[in-house]
């Protein structure tokens, strides 16, 4: 393919080559979302194992995108160029599948906000219930008997 000024574009086949790349890339972002969705139950549940399983499967997929990014980069970069080059019927499906995706990437960042929200909340409840043990525990030492001999300076050793 070449660009409007008739330098040569490295860019997948067209027009199937581009549609292909945008349904990975629809399909990927489908997977993420549903991901998403899942993290959400595991951090309201609070079940710690599962959810490090499941972020770790997240990390894959987002290296996934990483890789499909890479080779979609000549498409986004001669974008025009590559969907006049559609028909009206693939430009329009090119159209719905990269909304599709901006849809399903704003959702993915908002989830993932909120479940760092709640997270944070918990790490302050956390650190907040240890600063009030460690509290609790200088008190306890503080007023604990001591054992042995006394010294306090009003006090008389009679054994010596």
């Amino acid at each position: 393919m070449r660009s409007v000024d008739d330098t040569p574009v490295d860019a997948p086949d067209l027009p199937d080559g581009v549609l292909d790349l945008l349904r990975e890339q629809a399909s990927l972002y489908a997977k993420l979302e549903s991901m998403a969705g899942r993290q959400r139950s595991l951090v309201t549940e609070d079940d710690v194992g599962p959810l490090l399983g499941l972020l770790a499967d997240r990390q894959r997929l987002s290296a996934q995108l990483t890789k499909l990014s890479t080779r979609l980069a000549p498409v986004r970069r001669e974008w025009e160029t590559c969907r006049r080059c559609l028909s009206p019927a693939q430009q329009a499906e090119a159209d719905r599948l990269l909304s599709d995706a901006g849809g399903r990437l704003r959702r993915i960042i908002e989830s993932d906000e909120q479940d760092a929200r709640v997270l944070s909340g918990r790490k302050q409840a956390v650190t907040t219930a240890l600063q009030a043990t460690h509290s609790t525990n200088q008190a306890l030492r503080a007023y604990r008997a001591p054992t042995g001999r006394s010294d306090r300076l009003d006090c008389v050793d009679e054994g010596a």
